[in-house]
């Protein structure tokens, strides 16, 4: 954390404000309060307030969509300082370059008697939008788009659909209740995953040396990813020949598969349909997530990795779990319409060749955007 300090007021009409956005890890946010922050106060002390927005905190981020439109910036640096509220400084080059001229514009400008107080922009609905419509470059929403959806097919996921769906049909609930407990099982699916991605994120950058600790975990996860890889591929193989679910390692445990079912069956229709499908779906999200893991924490690294601002790793999180619910959701549209389950155990089997090719080409690639990249 920056722990940034309020300057004492100097003798003046008003100190030049300054509002510096950062997060807590981000290099070169460090580098700034390092090498620039320390000039800045030898020069200009008394005659400056800087304010500091932790992009962790959910109220900064509209506040830093909000200067983005009114000074027409369009960097999205990693970290950035906003001079009397209209000049944008967007990263360390462009911070290093014009911040004490900027600052010492605005210190003249005040001596103009016809100079005004310069105001904070109003925080206007729909501005955050299209910030982030221009700041995620395509390859992080590649994959962040294709890891989620892989994992959605992951046959780890595709195993507690089918026991899911299984357990509603022995259940012999009403349309109406099956279409409750369904609902409420993929909204659950999809909060409680998204919060568990948050909160790696946000512990992650709260270890001490966290720039340090990321590049370390970088190397180990991306070596990882090449067993991973390896795995997937000879699953694919050795399925396609025997067409035996016992022969795919990367599969959930046995013991956590009991886990979620003994779980499924005593909690699915406990205090109502609506209650009882949120409950089951966060529970059995937090245990197949030891599992479904394995594309969602490479992902979660490499957006560390890109140093997004955070409103774009939110809506990159929203993005990653609105396509890892996608096949639930849709299989059980299906299920609710109909479909058997014989015809969705032939569905997944048919198809896990092919889940399992592209999960082993997915890690191939995390591999090299982690390590390489």
């Amino acid at each position: 954390m920056f722990g940034l300090a309020v300057c004492a007021r100097a003798d003046m009409a008003e100190q030049v404000r300054l509002d510096m956005f950062f997060s807590a890890g981000c290099t070169e946010c460090d580098r700034v309060k390092r090498e620039i922050l320390p000039e800045l106060e030898a020069q200009f002390e008394g005659f400056y307030d800087l304010v500091g927005h932790d992009l962790l905190r959910p109220e900064s981020v509209p506040l830093l969509v909000a200067y983005q439109e009114r000074c027409g910036n369009r960097d999205n640096g990693r970290v950035s300082i906003i001079v009397d509220h209209t000049v944008f400084l967007s990263g360390y080059d462009a911070i290093a370059a014009g911040l004490f001229d900027r600052v010492n514009a605005a210190l003249v400008a005040r001596q103009d008697p016809a100079w005004q107080v310069p105001r904070p922009p109003d925080l206007a609905d729909g501005e955050a939008d299209e910030v982030v419509r221009r700041t995620v470059d395509g390859l992080t929403f590649s994959v962040v788009a294709l890891g989620g959806l892989l994992d959605g097919f992951n046959p780890c996921a595709v195993s507690t659909l089918i026991f899911f769906m299984s357990v509603l049909a022995v259940a012999k609930a009403s349309r109406r209740t099956r279409l409750l407990v369904g609902v409420s099982f993929i909204t659950a699916s999809f909060f409680v995953y998204m919060g568990l991605g948050l909160g790696f994120l946000y512990v992650f950058r709260q270890a001490p040396n966290f720039a340090t600790v990321k590049k370390v975990v970088e190397v180990v996860l991306g070596l990882c990813m090449i067993p991973l890889a390896v795995l997937s591929f000879r699953d694919a193989l050795r399925f396609r020949k025997s067409q035996r679910p016992d022969d795919v390692t990367l599969q959930i445990p046995k013991t956590i598969k009991t886990r979620i079912h003994g779980f499924m069956n005593s909690r699915l229709g406990a205090g109502g349909p609506i209650l009882g499908g949120l409950v089951t779906g966060a529970g059995v999200t937090v245990l197949e997530s030891v599992c479904t893991g394995q594309s969602y924490v490479p992902v979660l690294m490499y957006m560390l990795k890109k140093e997004h601002a955070d409103l774009c790793t939110w809506c990159l999180l929203v993005i990653y779990n609105l396509l890892f619910v996608l096949p639930l959701a849709a299989v059980f549209v299906c299920f609710h319409r109909g479909m058997q389950l014989t015809a969705l155990i032939d569905w997944s089997k048919r198809n896990l060749v092919v889940v399992k090719i592209l999960l082993g080409l997915f890690f191939s690639a995390m591999a090299v955007l982690l390590l390489l990249a």
